[in-house]
């Protein structure tokens, strides 16, 4: 560990003398030995890159670049950013190592092996170099859980309005991977940004993506359309305490006194006669519609029959 510390100081000090010679430069454009400087320099930071990766590599980290299409991001857009790509990250991992999720709960165990750490930046289009812990297998190309996971967020990041590609990671991984690749294309569509990710094991690139700002905003613009719908039938004994035949309205309260309100058509009528306040057998059916943006749940409900006790 000592060794990639180092490696970093000079990789962060290099980068640092890169763009001293090239603010230099910019005030001496004729000057051959700033250029060569620069070259030699440029050369220098390279090499040490990739020692870095192979240091990191010799004691189980992989290396990610995350790179921000945008050459002076804002402090939010950036943070929001990176933040929001760990997020999906973790919570994709965590379903491909325990199962399909449908709320975010990963646990300290999982944000730990999944925990992106600084290394060093670079300019030009603003890179941030992470380090992260990645298993090692006896076949070198095997793909481990963080290469899926990585690879699963890229690909539904880059879906935009692909219904096919979105229904089938929430069938395999639940609906928590897409709300957090939601917040991630929500991010960088208000902060007006495009990716371009890259990670390695050593010298050896493990998977790459870029997608564009557009891209962004129109899988955000999707996922915020799309919703998925669950049918349910339910038979629960409740109380009615309220009906009304002409808004075709009922309220039950169950014995966990839990409110239920909703619509029926014909389960009370003329004919049909209901007592309130009356104990009930109710058949009902209820609709849960979840948007695939957000966790939230819509749920409504439909009296199909009652029966007294």
């Amino acid at each position: 560990m000592s060794l990639l510390v180092h490696l970093q100081d000079k990789i962060r000090v290099t980068g640092a003398a890169i763009s001293r010679l090239e603010n230099q430069l910019s005030l001496h454009p004729e000057s051959i030995g700033l250029s060569a400087n620069i070259l030699s320099m440029r050369k220098l930071q390279s090499n040490l890159q990739t020692d870095f990766a192979k240091a990191a590599d010799a004691i189980g980290l992989d290396i990610v670049h995350y790179r921000i299409l945008e050459g002076n991001p804002t402090a939010k857009a950036l943070s929001s950013s990176v933040g929001t790509f760990q997020e999906a990250l973790t919570v994709a991992y965590d379903a491909l190592r325990n199962g399909p999720k449908s709320r975010r709960s990963p646990s300290a165990v999982i944000r730990a092996e999944t925990e992106l750490r600084v290394a060093y930046s670079y300019e030009g289009s603003f890179g941030i170099v992470f380090t992260v812990p990645n298993e090692r297998f006896l076949i070198p190309n095997m793909q481990s859980c963080f290469d899926r996971a990585a690879e699963t967020v890229v690909k539904i990041g880059k879906a935009e309005s692909h219904k096919e590609i979105l229904a089938q990671a929430e069938a395999s991984l639940g609906h928590a991977t897409l709300t957090a690749v939601y917040d991630w294309a929500k991010a960088n569509a208000q902060g007006g940004i495009g990716t371009a990710i890259e990670w390695r094991r050593g010298e050896t690139e493990r998977g790459q993506a870029l997608i564009q700002l557009p891209e962004f905003a129109a899988l955000a613009e999707s996922l915020e359309r799309i919703s998925t719908r669950t049918e349910q039938t339910k038979i629960l004994v409740a109380t009615l305490v309220g009906a009304d035949v002409k808004s075709h309205r009922f309220h039950l309260v169950t014995e966990e006194d839990e409110d239920i309100r909703g619509k029926f058509s014909d389960a009370i009528s003329e004919s049909q006669t209901a007592d309130l306040p009356g104990k009930y057998r109710a058949t009902l059916h209820k609709s849960t519609e979840t948007t695939y943006a957000t966790d939230e749940e819509k749920v409504s409900y439909f009296l199909e029959k009652l029966e007294q006790l």
